[in-house]
């Protein structure tokens, strides 16, 4: 019998931009809480990239640090229609195109996978260096909790194996 694939969590981010790299914090954090329930990607390549990943999964989650013009250090989720992430331009994008242009093109494509979420946090500082600014720093526990949330409510995440021996 087989068991249906694990949800994927994808962190998009770029190490050497500050606020960029939250998306990769956090799918490292959510990696050493779910271990192996769940698959865990830290991509920092082109968007496009995106459809390879999630093409045949049944649940993804990505985790990006976005601009939308809202507070740095506020959480956005979105499920199903990931329009409103299309007006974050691919000039503010440091991996080309945008989240929400992968979205598009998979969707045109019929390239989507059964369940998309993504959890956007408002960036404040994508300039060339190391470190989150201190808003997005602050915003990194909390969304964590929400994505690991998020997987757990996924039926094939397999229970945490019992340690009580």
């Amino acid at each position: 019998m087989s068991h249906p694939p694990r949800p994927l969590v994808i962190g998009v981010g770029n190490l050497h931009r500050h606020d960029d790299a939250l998306g990769l914090e956090v799918a490292e954090q959510v990696k050493e809480r779910l271990g192996d329930r769940v698959r865990v990607v830290p991509f920092d390549g082109e968007s496009t990239g995106l459809l390879d990943l999630w093409v045949g999964v049944g649940s993804v989650v990505i985790v990006d640090a976005i601009r939308s013009h809202g507070a740095p250090g506020q959480l956005h989720r979105f499920e199903g229609d990931l329009t409103p992430l299309l007006v974050e331009s691919a000039t503010t994008s440091t991996h080309g195109l945008t989240v929400g242009e992968a979205w598009r093109l998979g969707r045109s494509l019929d390239q989507l996978p059964d369940r998309l979420v993504v959890f956007g946090v408002e960036g404040e500082d994508f300039s060339p260096g190391i470190g989150l600014s201190p808003a997005v720093a602050r915003s990194l526990s909390s969304l964590t909790g929400a994505v690991v949330a998020e997987v757990l409510r996924d039926p094939s995440v397999p229970p945490p194996e019992n340690t009580d021996a």
